[in-house]
């Protein structure tokens, strides 16, 4: 059996990324298409004697190194593996991206894979799986699921002849050995998807919200064919289900007691802006699950969380490109629809799974103040004639073994979690912040402006890097300018093994030797061994990890040639990944009277809809008699606004952060104006039916948001006198406890009464 398998950095197991992220160990040692399996928690690399396992063959014997790895990524090209009922090939390629997390920057990569070519003893069977480990043991539950799965499937009786019921014995049984293991699954677990071709059949097993997508060409177009059905909240069969087992399904701001706990405020029009539904117990604050199943969770387990899979089983033809297994990290800002399109655009499956890990990264920042695991599988599916004819999936799930009784699976969910596009709260306060405190990232104000030729040498060398996948033009021009030219002699040492840093380097000239020293306690002088050479036509790139995270560099770098390097910090490329040109304005938005009351994330909302426009020198921005239908916000450069009728002889220079049309916003008549650039000017620009779009009516929602605030500080009166009526010196043993309303980690929060007098009171 051929097997690949993807492990988390704390376990030891590693795979080789993209130009560099291992340091580039491209040795000439062993030819570069060996692969190694790997199958434990210690590290140990062993191959199985059949195809074998995705890292290069220069960490080969590296087990420390691999303890350092976060990424997982074929050597190059993609792996090939044949099925003969059909005639047809797969071609696939796999990527899994350690998330990065402010708070905790050693965090582990809980997210694992495994491709198993030639699974079993039927040369047609071939198993694709994807598991999202959660909770503080997450890596580890991940890990016990991706290999007993495997083994409990192929040990089950019926796996041959009734893969549907092989499939949920199999799960079932993983989770019950998961519970009797040494992994304490208390509050951890892992959701799974999983691919098994037999032939051209296609059985996708899930538990969870991770996800599994066909590509279908209709028509000539391709669509999304989801497979599996996110089991979350969001699907009212799911949702009802964990209701019946005692779960309470609310969002934080539920939880919190913002938001009635009557309303369902999420899938729908008054979807709750990224907050997901969440499983709680009766009276506590845990587990917070998003997902109504999963493996492990014990806790979870009490309140409806089970390991059932949900299998579906399709027929695949010539008019299917290729399919697609990810976590919930790639599809928490990415639709099935967008997954399909953009893996459309690449005839290597690497360097699709590289775009759409790279444009997940981005949203992520973009949304949130941390990113997610992110992994995928992309198998392209070659060779098979198409079929005049369209049969949609088939979902069993046997109702005998269920609590409760299931729905019909042919029948598609009635709702799906949808892909956010809203910014989180996180983010909010940290974009508020920023804008209380000047700390938003900005570049360098000392750029150094390159070249025609040297900017087509940045980019030439950074081609293939999935890091630098989709970035906008803008933001090539801001990457360019932080780039710092360095000189080096002969003998520099550019990096040192074991040492941190946070730099990422592109050789422009010259050689530069990558060491590796065997033993951790060598001389300083002794760098180790030469396992590889950079130079500006040959492996250009090496530091990438460390623009992502603080960890001890893998080898060292020393110049063999006097040369020149292009250098990168990490502050730079997080800033440049999270950068926004329109979010700059939020601190001029602020400042516009009209829109003063609206509140942080609608003004975010405002921002991303704003258009930058330009106008040359003496160019006419608006003339007399003409109707402004437009609100202008500066943003570099000067304007001279004329104002006739009243104001006639009126002139005003307006300057950055100023503005003209405000009264657009609000419907008022359009006023009589000339205004002229004076300079080169940038404006930012939006019109008042797209302002509505984004944030709604405008009156409306300054009333709507100042009935909120009033709320808020009659609540916040309320709950002041009530604490200055509590006789504080009443002796404890008089009240008596009547409900708990919410519990936290340190406390809870309820009703309680004085015993004499029965008046109730609020205690927190």
């Amino acid at each position: 059996m051929g097997c690949v398998c993807g492990k988390d950095s704390s376990s030891g197991a590693f795979g080789n990324a993209n130009s560099g992220l291992l340091a580039n160990f491209n040795s000439s040692k062993a030819p570069k298409e060996d692969f190694v399996m790997v199958d434990d928690l210690s590290g140990d690399l062993s191959d199985d004697g059949g195809d074998k396992l995705g890292v290069s063959d220069a960490d080969i014997g590296l087990p420390r190194l691999a303890r350092l790895s976060s990424q997982y990524l074929p050597a190059s090209g993609c792996k090939i593996t044949q099925v003969p009922d059909g005639n047809f090939e797969l071609r696939f390629s796999f990527l899994s991206q350690r998330g990065y997390y402010p708070e905790a920057l050693d965090k582990a990569n809980q997210d694992s894979f495994c491709v198993h070519t030639h699974f079993g003893k039927n040369p047609n069977d071939h198993f694709f799986g994807v598991f999202d480990g959660h909770g503080e043991f997450g890596a580890e539950c991940s890990q016990f699921a991706k290999k007993h799965l495997c083994e409990n499937l192929l040990k089950h009786g019926c796996f041959t002849a009734d893969v549907v019921q092989a499939y949920q014995s199999a799960f079932i049984t993983t989770n019950l050995q998961l519970h009797r293991s040494q992994v304490d699954d208390s509050m951890s677990g892992t959701t799974a998807i999983t691919v098994l071709v037999r032939g051209k059949t296609l059985y996708v097993a899930n538990v969870g919200d991770s996800r599994a997508v066909l590509a279908e060409r209709i028509n000539g177009k391709l669509t999304a064919v989801d497979l599996s059905s996110d089991q979350t909240p969001f699907r009212t069969d799911e949702c009802e289900r964990v209701k019946t087992c005692g779960a309470r399904v609310l969002t934080l701001d539920q939880l919190e007691g913002l938001k009635s706990p009557a309303l369902q405020c999420w899938g729908g029009e008054e979807d709750d802006d990224g907050d997901p539904p969440r499983l709680w117990v009766a009276n506590g604050m845990y587990p917070g699950t998003a997902f109504t199943r999963s493996i492990g969770d014990t806790v979870a387990e009490r309140i409806g969380v089970i390991a059932v899979p949900e299998v579906a089983s399709f027929e695949i033809n010539g008019t299917h490109p290729f399919f697609v297994l990810a976590s919930d990290g790639v599809f928490e800002f990415l639709s099935s629809q967008d997954v399909v399109d953009m893996v459309a655009k690449h005839k290597d499956p690497r360097d699709a799974c590289a775009a759409i890990v790279a444009e997940s990264y981005r949203l992520w920042l973009q949304y949130e103040t941390r990113t997610d695991d992110i992994t995928i599988i992309v198998v392209n599916i070659d060779g098979l004639e198409e079929e005049n004819h369209n049969q949609n999936a088939v979902f069993h799930c046997k109702g005998a073994e269920l609590p409760f009784k299931p729905r019909d699976y042919s029948e598609p969910a009635e709702q799906v979690r949808p892909a956010s596009h809203e910014v989180s709260a996180a983010k909010l306060r940290a974009i508020e912040a920023s804008l209380e405190h000047q700390t938003e990232w900005v570049p360098p104000s000392e750029q150094q402006i390159k070249t025609d030729e040297e900017k087509a040498r940045i980019k030439h060398a950074l081609q293939g890097n999935f890091l630098f996948h989709n970035l906008t033009e803008k933001q090539w021009e801001t990457l360019y300018n932080c780039f710092e030219k360095v000189q080096v002699q002969p003998g520099k040492i550019i990096i040192r093994q074991g040492a941190e840093d946070d730099h990422f380097y592109i050789v422009e000239s010259g050689k530069f030797d990558v060491l590796v020293a065997q033993d951790e306690n060598q001389s300083e002088d002794d760098l180790g061994t030469i396992v590889n050479q950079y130079t500006a036509y040959n492996s250009p790139c090496f530091g990438e990890l460390a623009l992502m995270y603080n960890k001890p560099r893998q080898a060292s770098i020393r110049a063999v040639t006097e040369g020149t390097l292009w250098m990168l910090g990490r502050e730079a490329f997080r800033g440049l990944l999270s950068m926004n040109t329109r979010r700059s304005a939020l601190k001029h938005l602020r400042a516009v009277e009209v829109l003063a009351t609206l509140n942080i994330a609608q003004l975010v909302r405002l921002a991303d809809s704003l258009s930058e426009v330009s106008f040359r020198d003496g160019a006419v921005i608006a003339q007399k008699g003409a109707e402004v239908s437009t609100f202008y916000l500066l943003r570099k450069g000067f304007v001279d606004v004329k104002h006739h009728g009243a104001l006639e002889n009126l002139t005003d220079r307006k300057g950055e952060g100023d503005y003209f049309g405000e009264w657009v916003l609000r419907g008022e008549p359009s006023r009589s104006l000339t205004a002229v650039a004076v300079g080169d000017v940038e404006c930012w620009a939006i019109s008042r039916e797209t302002l509505e779009k984004a944030v709604g009516q405008l009156d409306r929602v300054i009333e709507d948001n100042m009935k909120l605030r009033e709320k808020i500080l009659s609540l916040r009166k309320q709950q002041s006198a009530k604490l200055d009526t509590l006789s504080i010196t009443s002796d404890l043993g008089d009240l008596e406890w009547q409900e708990t309303v919410y519990t936290t980690d340190c406390c809870e929060v309820g009703l309680v009464s004085l015993k004499k007098t029965e008046q109730d009171r609020f205690l927190a």
